[in-house]
């Protein structure tokens, strides 16, 4: 199956919260197939667990990393042509007065330089990529 999902982190960390979005996990099992995640995405997803204090909710998350998330979700590396495009996307945005997060901005990037749809729970943090940098947006 084709890739043609980018999911955001809050996408797969939705899937650990005590009452996950119904419409996020149905939508993670029928396109799974078609979903991917960046390398971006991996670190924050790491970063958040490794920030955590010693124990069991640690422990289960890290597994949960470990053994449904790397497996079922290939990690597409960002790459020069996705460092261009953002070295692109940081300029118009500054010089139009809209200096973006370094991490949104990267993930942004890796969306547009591989023509997937950017999957988010949070529109509101890459709409100015949508609207002035071509950015294909989808909220779950």
């Amino acid at each position: 199956m084709k890739e043609i999902y980018l999911l955001d982190t809050n996408i797969i960390s939705e899937v650990t919260k005590p009452l996950p979005s119904q419409n996020i996990l149905t939508n993670l099992e029928f396109y799974q197939m078609s979903s991917v995640i960046s390398s971006i995405t991996w670190f924050e997803l790491l970063k958040g667990v490794n920030l955590l204090p010693e124990g069991k909710r640690k422990t289960d998350l890290y597994s949960f990393l470990i053994d449904y998330v790397k497996p079922s979700f290939k990690i597409i590396p960002y790459d020069e042509h996705a460092a261009f495009i953002n070295a692109s996307i940081t300029q118009k945005l500054i010089s139009i007065g809209f200096p973006t997060p370094i991490l949104d901005t990267q993930i942004a990037s890796m969306a547009i330089a591989n023509n997937f749809i950017l999957v988010t729970k949070n529109i509101k943090d890459f709409q100015i990529f949508k609207d002035k940098c071509n950015l294909m947006l989808e909220e779950w």
